[in-house]
């Protein structure tokens, strides 16, 4: 994946491209239609094929991708997470019963036409690689399973098996499929750009940080997961206290600095599945995905200790107020964010440098 926007850890980025990404949703719908017809389509072709023989290949695949197909399906179903390794394995799949298909056909049984049926399906194996794996991960798939057939295709052509309709179908075959290979990178690079500039609109440019636009749309999809799977989720909102005195006395570029250190501090205590916002000004908030309130507590607790040990010279004793909340299915991103902004204001109230719950 391109390099998208700065983060102070690589990883961190990840969750917000999902986000930003239309195609990570629809990944996943597509493949639970996708998987039970591959399952009932590779059932057809084993009963229909018995009839006239199947070759090796097929008489071992067929069915093992119908198996496969179905449990990935059901895994998909039940656990939505399961997406990250069910897509490639499904991928991983198809491509090697077309490649030992083809190896089949090009090694031990050529195909009086020119080439295989099966050759029509070698496009997918590229267009799956482009929507499954990241890009260079891609695009060395696709060209190690490009090598892999023109071996298998040279291989062949020492054994003797090929004649001219063959060659001429090859030829045409690897050109066609450099071409698809090409075309795919070029297309992904430009969706990489466009999600590089919708990435830049949700980042703050002070501390890397995302900012309050972003938390408005993850807070709506998060809250959609908690009221549909009842799974728990919790907002910090964290407020640097007596920040305008900072400002006063040393001056804005200290203040900016205190800022960026209290964004570092952030990154490098949460989890990855967290999401640390600056909401404007010294006001910032954390995401904590499946996270009930006494651990979002226990959490907001280390952070406060972790500021509190910040030093950026000549800046002395810097603090931070946070306020608590655990989301409710009732709740939308503007009363759990009121929520946690209340318990911030009551921190404040009984003396700052404290966690309060709302």
């Amino acid at each position: 994946m391109a390099r998208v926007g700065s983060s102070y850890t690589g990883g961190r980025l990840h969750p917000t491209l999902e986000l930003l990404d239309p195609l990570h949703p629809l990944r996943r719908r597509m493949a639970l239609w996708l998987l039970p017809l591959g399952a009932l389509l590779a059932l057809v072709a084993f009963a229909a094929s018995r009839a006239v023989g199947l070759d090796p290949v097929d008489r071992f695949f067929l069915p093992l991708l119908a198996l496969g197909f179905s449990l990935l399906a059901l895994a998909l179903w039940r656990l939505p997470r399961t997406s990250s390794w069910v897509l490639p394995l499904a991928h991983g799949l198809v491509a090697t019963y077309l490649l030992a298909t083809l190896a089949f056909q090009l090694l031990i049984a050529p195909n009086p036409f020119g080439l295989s049926p099966a050759a029509h399906w070698v496009p997918f194996v590229y267009f799956s690689s482009f929507l499954f794996f990241r890009t260079q991960q891609a695009v060395r798939l696709a060209l190690l399973y490009l090598l892999t057939l023109f071996l298998l295709s040279l291989l062949g052509a020492f054994r003797g098996h090929f004649h001219a309709e063959h060659l001429n179908a090859l030829a045409q075959f690897f050109g066609a499929n450099l071409a698809y290979v090409s075309l795919l990178y070029m297309l992904v690079r430009i969706r990489e750009g466009y999600l590089e500039a919708r990435l830049d609109a949700y980042t703050d440019p002070l501390t890397g940080l995302r900012n309050r636009r972003y938390l408005d749309l993850v807070l709506e999809r998060e809250l959609f997961r908690v009221q549909r799977y009842r799974r728990p989720l919790s907002l910090l909102v964290l407020d640097l206290d007596n920040f305008k005195r900072i400002n006063d006395t040393h001056g804005h570029p200290v203040g900016d600095r205190v800022l960026k250190a209290l964004a570092r501090c952030l990154e490098e205590h949460i989890r990855q599945s967290d999401r640390a916002v600056r909401l404007g000004g010294e006001e910032f908030a954390v995401l904590l995905a499946e996270t009930p309130l006494a651990q979002a507590v226990r959490m907001a607790s280390r952070l406060r200790q972790a500021v509190a040990a910040l030093r950026v010279f000549p800046a002395e004793g810097i603090s931070v107020s946070i306020g608590v909340a655990e989301a409710r299915p009732e709740d939308s991103p503007l009363s759990l964010l009121k929520r946690a902004d209340d318990a911030l204001y009551q921190a404040k109230r009984r003396g700052k440098n404290r966690v309060e719950v709302g």
